[in-house]
């Protein structure tokens, strides 16, 4: 019964931080967005809405944000770095293709929105979502990371991209040689010059 609980509990918070971020990101801020440029009449800053486009896009990258969600709950048994920290290094399933995948599926699913909208605004709000989580939420995310799973992490970080997707899987090493200290991740992300 523990053991069930102890897997369940990151999966029902993986489940209630997507459906939070789905509203927030993908629903509440792209309709203000929208309504707020159609009262001011800017039709003409955007493209031809693409339903069938736009869902598609979406419909993928839900899928993808969700398999990342339930990847990092149950493997790692946390849910996002800042919040609910994984107990362990997850990098199979799509962390395995690429280091940040909930937050570049969230940016995919504001594409699949902004093409069945039309609205050029919206790729603006996702540059700006883009924009802050690299250089706000990421530097944080990956110095917890450093900090808890050292070396292995930082191999990790080394080998996988964090915005765009590998061709080729990541596959961790049996035995990793030592990491100098100096070439490690310091506070904020910054590296530590050589001497």
């Amino acid at each position: 019964m523990h053991r069930i609980a102890r897997v369940a509990w990151p999966v029902v918070t993986a489940l209630l931080q997507g459906a939070v971020s789905w509203g927030v990101l993908q629903y509440y801020i792209p309709r203000a967005i929208v309504r707020w440029q159609q009262a001011e009449e800017l039709r003409h800053v955007g493209i031809e809405p693409m339903v069938i486009p736009g869902l598609v896009v979406f419909s993928l990258a839900a899928a993808f944000n969700l398999w990342s969600r339930l990847t990092l709950a149950i493997r790692g048994q946390g849910v996002a770095v800042l919040f609910t920290p994984p107990a362990k290094l997850v990098v199979t399933g799509p962390f395995a293709w690429l280091r940040n995948p909930i937050a570049t599926s969230t940016i995919a699913q504001g594409i699949g929105v902004a093409l069945y909208t039309g609205s050029a605004l919206l790729v603006s709000y996702l540059a700006l979502l883009a924009l802050g989580w690299h250089l706000l939420i990421r530097p944080g995310s990956e110095h917890e990371l450093q900090r808890r799973f050292g070396r292995d992490y930082e191999f990790y970080r080394r080998s996988v991209r964090c915005w765009l997707p590998m061709r080729r899987r990541f596959r961790p090493r049996s035995a990793l040689p030592p990491i100098d200290s100096s070439e490690m991740l310091i506070r904020h992300g910054a590296r530590r010059r050589r001497r």
